[in-house]
């Protein structure tokens, strides 16, 4: 049973866009438009894309990255900070916590994607020689 879960949180978090369709399946179920849930699903996947992405890396490249991806978190916070507050007026810290956090997305996705295609392609090349 052990083995059961492991595989199934492995799988989530090597792949964590089954949380996305998954999410997005059932909220369509529930009656709600998907460009309304395009948002919450991408929030609910933010936490498992920083997962995948340090293990991605930490399969594909051997060394752990866990401190830069942290770091790379903090100054995108501050720097959205910095921005929001020379921008607003009135400074909303829920406002600026939803662009971050949707931001992340973006960066992780990316991040998420140009390490599977590097790991793919070094994988390759290691078979080929």
């Amino acid at each position: 049973m052990n083995e059961v879960i492991a595989t199934f949180l492995g799988i989530i978090i090597l792949f964590p866009f089954f949380v996305t369709i998954a999410f997005m399946v059932v909220m369509r179920k529930m009656g709600k438009a998907p460009a309304s849930i395009l948002g919450l699903a991408a929030d609910i996947t933010t936490p498992l894309l920083f997962l995948a992405v340090y293990v991605v890396s930490q399969v594909v490249f051997g060394q752990e990255i866990w401190i830069y991806i942290i770091g790379i978190a903090i100054i995108i916070a501050i720097v959205y900070a910095f921005i929001e507050r020379n921008k607003v007026k009135e400074f909303q810290i829920a406002r600026l916590l939803r662009k971050t956090w949707r931001f992340y997305f973006l960066v992780l996705l990316a991040a998420y994607i140009i390490l599977l295609i590097t790991g793919l392609v070094m994988k390759i090349v290691e078979y080929v020689t």
